[in-house]
């Protein structure tokens, strides 16, 4: 299972965002949502071997991680208003302690990174970064890696710190947005498991 951790320092853990504008009324939750896109659709279907957490740190609520399994994953589509009212349904629900709410493969917890770290299990662990050994020339745990992206503001200290012992990659010469970058890890990633 290929695991993408997606962290948003200002993107709202409370659903109070209007669906009408998401970039602006979310704390750019949109980023997030092109990134899910990017990590489970692919033509006509979906990636039934990864998991994408939505590490939402914005809001008066938050910290709060929305989970989405291919595995079970249902009623997915691609246009950015659709993720957002689903992950917004997660976040009308509360959990206290681990994952609860698992519907159509999603699920939502209370607490930020360290909820996901305990979560994750075993898999060698990347954090995508400009400054990272170049993704084309490094050996990759292309079936069970765990990849860490961040947002438009990139990791906090914090973030850097809970994630040293990961290996830092970068998907190329050019800094390219999020969602293309889990795009070029993911079509790197195929290529070698074919």
């Amino acid at each position: 299972m290929r695991r993408f951790v997606l962290i948003g320092q200002k993107a709202s853990a409370s659903p109070g965002f209007s669906l009408d504008d998401v970039p602006g009324t979310s704390g750019r939750l949109d980023v997030l949502l092109r990134c899910v896109r990017a990590s489970l659709l692919v033509s006509h279907g979906l990636r039934r071997d990864t998991m994408v957490y939505l590490v939402l740190l914005g809001g008066d609520v938050g910290p709060r991680v929305v989970r989405i399994d291919g595995r079970a994953a249902e009623y997915v589509r691609p246009d950015e208003r659709s993720l957002a009212g689903r992950v917004k349904a997660m976040l009308e629900t509360r959990s206290e302690g681990g994952f609860l709410a698992e519907r159509q493969g999603m699920a939502v917890a209370d607490g930020g990174l360290e909820v996901v770290l305990e979560d994750l299990g075993a898999g060698e662990r990347y954090v995508l970064d400009e400054i990272g050994d170049d993704v084309r020339t490094t050996a990759l745990d292309a079936r069970d890696g765990v990849f860490f992206v961040g947002d438009h503001l990139g990791f906090d200290d914090a973030t850097r710190r809970a994630l040293a012992d990961a290996r830092l990659i970068r998907v190329g010469p050019v800094s390219v947005h999020a969602d293309d970058a889990v795009t070029l890890v993911l079509n790197e990633l195929d290529r070698r498991v074919v």
